[in-house]
């Protein structure tokens, strides 16, 4: 199947072509607010209230605290319902109001702390993803991610639905400082292709039981496991649902994901570096150029997937599948607000076909059709990819 990468084309997008660069972007770097926010509600239970706010200041068991124990457990029972994102973001100020002196005033304070530090823990792990589109001839889409349409979109051709590393740049493992865990440092392994899933769209979120996210003492096994089950695939998929004002993007992503908070005892957060990756070349098939690029650009973009498509022919050995490379051009209509998006020339081996060579069609359809070559050390094979 075919996937869409739209770029500003600046200097960046080009060098992300040139070296088969993936950037996964942190939630922080979209341009929806909603992004991995977490629907989880802490409803009015005050057994529940009361296993989570002990456990959260299990630090804090001695029998001289416990009325401020007591009054902390009050004090959000009263406040609930709450969104888990809420009970991180409680005021500091309006909650040391409980106690009555300076003294009780400071150990509310540092309780105030590990409970945000608690709660925080079992939130969902922080994701990166990469976003693709299923559709390349979208208008707003050429206008808010192709640089209003002078940029470019990339075409991949998954394989089994998976985006692979380049296996020279494979990066196999993240490692961190982890000071809160059993271990001062810990890693976490890195597949060797991202498997890409379907972004799905809905008006409203779906609100979760968020007493559910806790351990079992939290809950004191009030739960069923298949309902823990059910609430953990959509607790973790949160970065895979937006609202449907962003449904005409028809998005795809790969997803990476931080290690989780509970395991290493603290939130953690991948480095810019660290989250970015190279993909296996050859899985890029093709690529529209935005009908306002310059023309400057467009014969150095030319010049680069030349040299690129040259370059997977080089004889080497192990496997390796090779598709003809499709080079588009973004048509603005004339006669209404159309995005029309042709095919102008085929890359195939050493030369170059265009659109007056009599193979153009022929090459053109088994391109569409998904036929390949697939490499095994010297011999060669033609294969249809699905």
């Amino acid at each position: 199947m075919l996937y869409y990468r739209y770029r500003s084309g600046s200097e960046l997008s080009i060098k992300e072509l040139i070296y088969d660069e993936l950037y996964f972007a942190s939630q922080a770097e979209c341009n929806d607010p909603y992004e991995g926010k977490v629907f989880a509600v802490l409803n009015k239970d005050e057994e529940l209230w009361n296993n989570l706010i002990r456990i959260a200041l299990k630090f804090y068991s001695s029998n001289t605290v416990e009325y401020l124990i007591k009054r902390v457990v009050d004090y959000f029972v009263s406040k609930a319902p709450l969104y888990l994102n809420e009970l991180i973001t409680i005021s500091k100020s309006e909650f040391i109001n409980l106690g009555k002196t300076q003294i009780e005033r400071i150990v509310l304070s540092n309780m105030l702390e590990e409970i945000k530090q608690y709660a925080s823990l079992y939130m969902p792990a922080e994701q990166y993803f990469a976003s693709f589109s299923k559709r390349n001839d979208n208008y707003l889409m050429w206008s808010h991610y192709a640089n209003n349409h002078s940029g470019f979109c990339l075409i991949f051709r998954a394989l089994d639905g998976r985006i692979q590393q380049n296996p020279k740049w494979m990066r196999k493992s993240i490692s961190y400082s982890t000071p809160k865990a059993f271990s001062k440092k810990m890693s976490f392994a890195i597949p060797e292709s991202f498997e890409i899933k379907k972004v799905e769209y809905s008006t409203k979120p779906k609100c979760l039981d968020g007493f559910m996210g806790f351990p079992a003492g939290v809950s004191n096994d009030r739960y069923t496991p298949q309902e823990i089950d059910d609430f953990q695939k959509e607790y973790s998929d949160t970065y895979m649902k937006k609202h449907t004002v962003w449904d005409y993007e028809e998005e795809y992503r790969v997803v990476l994901s931080s290690g989780m908070p509970w395991l290493t005892g603290e939130r953690m957060s991948v480095s810019s570096q660290q989250r970015l990756f190279h993909y296996n070349s050859t899985q890029l098939v093709g690529i529209v150029l935005g009908n306002k690029m310059p023309y400057d650009k467009r014969q150095r973009i030319k010049e680069i997937i030349a040299e690129k498509v040259e370059r997977w022919y080089i004889p080497t050995t192990g496997h390796r599948i090779i598709s003809d490379f499709v080079l588009f051009e973004e048509k603005l209509s004339e006669t209404n607000r159309e995005v029309k998006i042709e095919p102008v020339e085929i890359y195939s081996c050493s030369s170059v076909i265009d659109k007056s060579h009599k193979v153009f069609e022929k090459s053109y359809k088994n391109w569409q059709d998904g036929y390949a070559i697939k490499f095994e050390d010297t011999k060669a094979s033609r294969i249809q990819l699905k």
